[in-house]
């Protein structure tokens, strides 16, 4: 363990995800080197240490609203008694081939569905024929998108037939969720490449920090974009990671540099253990109107929106703002859905020497 670390503090977490069914703590060699150079620089606490490891404030500080599933996808499961397939929009789904990832995020939205169940990577080729039989019936279904977990740790030989099987139904879009690309890039193996380039899979990346990035990522995402394979990212919002305008301009900046598209910020879940990230929405507004006036259009062409029951909220879906009562309307189809807002008094607004402790290259 790098000098720095409390060791007290990975033990009490350890306690408490064994009581809570929560997701363990899960680091990979690759990501552990950039974090025990930012812990030997700063201490802990900075933002790539936030992304993997508990601090203090994720088991002692708790804000209103949290509930164990955010954007209830226990509402969206199409075919009964199966909760690999999710749909919440009529021309997507989700299709949930792993609940293995390559690191464990603290911030993870399904940080207790994910620990309940464990690995079901030897389940999904029966998933997948109830995928298969539900498609049949929904001409409307344009897009499989394939999350989990980490899609990219499903094996290549599954991969094929997920693939080869949902474009014999004619469906288009093929989507791919992975964030192995900075947790370790050797997870995307020539063979991953070669298949995802053979079925036209668009491949979204989670890339949360600009720190993360380095030169095994470039050369990674370099010979991704010579097969010609689309890439996209999309991460949340999330305090003491990237909740301030700078960071997001040199994130964006780079990404566009390596021809990949930000598609996404996304507000945070208000899930069990999440208020350690959580942050205003005046502060994200604050964030984002700076980082639109201060940058250029295609640096800041993305949607900034809520996952939230009713479907993605934007700004211009708020009908009303109770701020007395720390309560944001959002209105989606017709859906009115009471957003319980994080208190200004809980948040900690984060200093830019933490944030950007050193001249990122």
């Amino acid at each position: 363990m790098c000098k720095g670390y409390d060791e007290n503090l990975l033990t009490k977490f350890k306690e408490v995800t064994e009581r809570e069914h929560l997701l363990p703590m899960k680091v990979s060699d690759f990501y552990k080197k950039k974090v025990d150079e930012e812990v030997a620089a700063i201490g802990i606490g900075g933002p790539l240490y936030k992304c993997v490891y508990p601090t203090e404030e994720k088991l002692t500080l708790f804000g209103p609203g949290e509930v164990e599933d955010f954007v209830q996808e226990y509402n969206h499961y199409p075919v009964p008694g199966n909760t690999d397939i999710v749909r919440q929009y009529p021309n997507r789904l989700l299709f949930m081939t792993t609940e293995t990832c390559v690191c464990n995020c603290a911030y993870c939205f399904r940080t207790i569905k994910l620990a309940e169940s464990g690995d079901i990577t030897q389940r999904i080729r029966n998933s997948l024929d109830l995928l298969i039989e539900y498609l049949k019936g929904q001409p409307e279904i344009e897009e499989v998108i394939l999350s989990g977990g980490d899609a990219s740790l499903v094996p290549v030989s599954v991969l094929r037939e997920i693939f080869t099987r949902v474009r014999e139904l004619g469906i288009p879009h093929l989507r791919l969720h992975t964030r192995a690309i900075v947790y370790n890039p050797e997870v995307i193996t020539d063979e991953v490449i070669a298949l995802l380039a053979e079925f036209d899979v668009r491949l979204v990346f989670h890339i949360m920090h600009p720190y993360e990035i380095c030169d095994v990522v470039r050369n990674k995402v370099e010979q991704i974009r010579k097969a010609n394979i689309r890439m996209y990212n999309q991460h949340p919002l999330l305090a003491g990671i990237n909740d301030d305008p700078e960071v997001l301009k040199i994130l964006y900046t780079e990404l566009d540099n390596m021809r990949i598209r930000q598609m996404s910020a996304f507000t945070p879940d208000i899930i069990a253990y999440s208020a350690s990230f959580r942050i205003p929405y005046q502060r994200i507004c604050e964030i984002f109107d700076h980082l639109n006036y201060h940058s250029s259009g295609w640096v800041n062409a993305i949607r900034l929106v809520g996952a939230i029951p009713p479907g993605k909220a934007r700004r211009y879906n708020i009908t009303k703002w109770d701020e007395e009562k720390g309560i944001i309307t959002f209105e989606i189809n017709g859906v009115p859905f009471e957003y319980v807002d994080f208190p200004e008094e809980l948040y900690k607004k984060s200093e830019k020497t933490t944030l950007l402790w050193r001249t990122y290259k």
